[in-house]
Formats: C-alpha cells, structure tokens, sequence
C-alpha cells in the first residue's frame, strides 16, 4: 500500500485514514467526502498571454462519501436497514455483491448501476439523456464503529477499474483506534455515573445541550470531551480531577466565592473564549467582544486552575468593565515580564516564516491582547504579520510575505480548531501598525 497522501483522523478519532494525492477531501463531524483533485484545462497560446482567464466550472465525474456512527446495541433498526442498496440507491438496474475490505472487522460490499428518479413530463423524460449511474457500497462493522462507504458516478459517467481500485486503496488504509472514543451522549452518560460515584451525597444529572449539573454548579463537557478524544483510555484522569475542583468550590464560604477586590487584584488576568459559547451560562460572567469571533473574559489565577470572574464580583468590586480590563491587562504584562515568551522561528535567517510558542500555556493566546507581543511579532516576521489562535495555549504566527505559508497554517488551524481541547477561533488575524483586525484574503491578489 502507497505512504503517500495526508493521513485524516476520522469522526472522535475513531480512525484514521489516507487520502491519496490524486483526490482531495471534505470532512464535517461524521462525513469525509472524496473526489479527484481538479486539474486546470491547457492553456491556447492566445489565453496563456491574457492576464484573466475564467476556467469552465469542472464536473465531478464521481464521488466517495464515507460516514462513521458508533452502533448501538439497543438499537432495534440495523444497518441493513438504514444504509441497504435500494435505500441508498433507488430504482436499481443491476446490483452483485464484491470483494470485501482488507481492514478487520464485518464486511459487506456491491456495485451496481440505478438509475435517476423521473421527474416532469412523461415526454421530457423521453428526451432526457441516460440518468444511469454507478455505484459501490462498501459496509464495514469493527467492535461498535460502523463505517459506510458509498461511490457514485455522476449521471452517463462510468467508473473506470482505475477509480474503483483508487478508492479501495483508500478505503483499505484505515486503522482503527486501539480504544474507541464514545460519542458525547454516551459520555456524558460515563461522566454521571462517575460522579455518583465519587460524590454520592450530591445530586447529579444531565443539564443543557452538553452538561452536567452537580448540586446547583454547572459543568460544560465540550473541553473534557475534547481532552478526551484525544487520549479515550485516559477517561477517568481526565474528568476526575475537573469534577473535584467543581465540588471543592461548591464547599466554599461567601468570602471565597466573592472575595475582596483587595484580596485578588494581582490574580485578575484576561482570556479569549469562543464568542460562539459566550452565551447560555457563560453570560453570567463579565466578558467584552473582540474580534474574529472572540470575547475577551477574565479570570482569577488560583494554585492549579482559574475561574472566571462573575458579573456580581464586579458589582461587590464597584468596578466597570472597563476598569476590569485595564486592571488585567496591567497584570498580564506584569505575568508577561516575569515570564517572556519562548518561540522557535522557522525559515531563513534573513527571512523566518512562522514562529510558535515552544510551549503550550494557558495564557499564550491571551498575550496577543498586549502591545508588547505585537511589536516582538512585527519585529521578527515584518510589518504585517498573520495569526491563527486554534486554541486557547497555542498561537502560530506567520509573515504576510509567504501567502503560500498562510494558506497552510489556514487549513491547519482549521483542523486543529476543530480537534484540540479550548478552541477558540478558526478565522485568522492581523497585527500590523494599525493594531489587531480580523484577516481577509484579498481575492483579487492573484497570488490567491
């Protein structure tokens, strides 16, 4: 089998797959969908010498859709059912079954050819070209993962033995997580009884669209779940300890809870957080937008964790918002002084491209919210420098002067948005003279 292509992690890590170079992939929460790379037409001697050349929309001769769901013993309806050939396609010409997948597990396959549903007419459908396609399906089960892979030639188009195998070959790459991950209701479920297990005097259920409550505290598991896709045998050190802290500040008196401003000035510090999980019961706390689907909250820093800070506090403080703001940002500086930031640079010496953090922390994102780090970042990249914030202890900086470089570290913040634990935002932004804004692609840049 081929080591080319770029390896994709498949639904909660469940897998992980190849995607030869001859195709290129979508991927949502459950679905990657594959079609063959477009390749530009050639070129008349009169249209290579023009500056703008509008290509044709290309057609995709076919397409391979591979969906992924965590199978449920309860379930009464079976995949049979669900993902059958005359389900999936209708109205079938001829149908055999095929070889199965070289991957473990319980296998089922066929190809075959549909056809298109009428529609109109009766004399249009008389007119019409030939609606029939092509088609396989492949159908894996391995322990509780169930993978259904469909390939589907576009109408009047023919799946040739060199589309078939390019997709089995594919399809043959998958490797299956030693551990799977559940998926989040059934850990959220885990989660519970966890806790009721370790807290049996509190009261503990389900809450909202991805929480629990113990007693009258809240917890959001959207950062435990994505702390644990990443490492599913780690579960209980994973969760434990954050549901812990949760029930050791339940336990607190008035004081603790809302403490003098006197007593924790040099502990405010400010975060960015996703504007989009800002809401619900995040708006409980003092928070102020920012830019590129950010807010900026605030914290007090404790031993080993940090809680943010709550709109009464700022009520008891008789303090503003505002005030709030200068207040931290003067102790992140401090914080930033007492603790500088190391990065690696990539590139040349007389022209780096990127540089990162060395080191995740829960305060490198926030750094971007003081004008020390700006003028460090100009200093080194040049005056225009693009930033992706995946998450909130990572930042990846790079030079306005490689677009190509930005375009990368486009697609991977995306990905990395999308995977790692405390996201923040997919979009990227600027630092330049003018401060910090929200960085859009200048479309009529040909180098774009």
């Amino acid at each position: 089998m081929s080591d080319e292509g770029e390896i994709l992690q498949g639904p909660a890590n469940w897998f992980t797959i190849r995607c030869p170079p001859q195709l290129c992939c979508e991927q949502t929460e459950a679905l990657l969908e594959f079609r063959e790379k477009p390749t530009p037409p050639a070129l008349s001697s009169q249209q290579a010498g023009e500056q703008d050349v509008a290509y044709p929309a290309e057609t995709n001769r076919w397409t391979m859709t591979l969906y992924a769901a965590w199978m449920d013993p309860n379930d009464p309806q079976g995949s049979e059912d669900t993902f059958g050939v005359h389900t999936l396609f209708p109205e079938v010409v001829r149908c055999r079954t095929e070889s199965p997948l070289q991957i473990p597990g319980h296998h089922r396959t066929w190809s075959g050819v549909s056809r298109m549903p009428s529609a109109g007419h009766w004399w249009r459908r008389l007119l019409r070209r030939s609606g029939d396609y092509q088609w396989q399906l492949w159908i894996a089960e391995h322990e509780q993962i169930l993978i259904v892979a469909s390939l589907q030639s576009a109408a009047g188009e023919v799946l040739t033995d060199s589309d078939r195998s390019l997709c089995l070959q594919t399809l043959n790459s998958i490797t299956f997580a030693e551990v799977p991950a559940w998926p989040p209701e059934l850990f959220r479920r885990e989660v519970i009884r966890l806790a009721r297990t370790h807290f049996p005097l509190l009261e503990t259920s389900s809450s909202g669209s991805f929480s629990i409550r113990i007693s009258d505290s809240e917890i959001s598991l959207s950062n435990f779940y994505r702390s644990y896709l990443m490492s599913p045998q780690q579960f209980r050190q994973i969760v434990l300890p954050g549901l812990t802290t949760v029930v050791r500040m339940s336990e607190w008196s008035a004081e603790q809870l809302m403490p003098p401003l006197e007593n924790v000035r040099r502990q405010i510090m400010p975060m960015l957080y996703p504007q989009s999980e800002s809401d619900g019961p995040m708006n409980e706390f003092v928070q102020l937008e920012w830019i590129g689907g950010l807010t900026v909250m605030f914290v007090l820093d404790e031993d080993e964790t940090y809680r943010f800070i709550h709109r009464q506090m700022l009520t008891d403080w008789n303090l503003s918002p505002e005030e709030l703001r200068d207040l931290a940002m003067s102790n992140l500086d401090r914080f930033a002084g007492e603790h500088p930031l190391e990065v690696r640079v990539i590139g040349e010496e007389h022209n780096p491209g990127m540089l990162v953090p060395t080191e995740p922390d829960a305060y490198n994102a926030s750094r971007l919210l003081g004008c020390q780090l700006h003028a460090r970042l100009r200093e080194i990249l040049g005056p225009e420098v693009v930033v992706g914030v995946p998450n909130r202890d990572f930042f990846v900086a790079v030079s306005l002067r490689h677009p190509q470089l930005v375009q990368q570290v486009r697609d991977q913040v995306i990905r990395d948005h999308r995977t790692i634990h405390h996201p923040l935002t997919s979009r990227l932004l600027v630092i330049s003279a003018d401060g910090v804004s929200e960085y859009c692609e200048d479309t009529s840049d040909p180098a774009h």
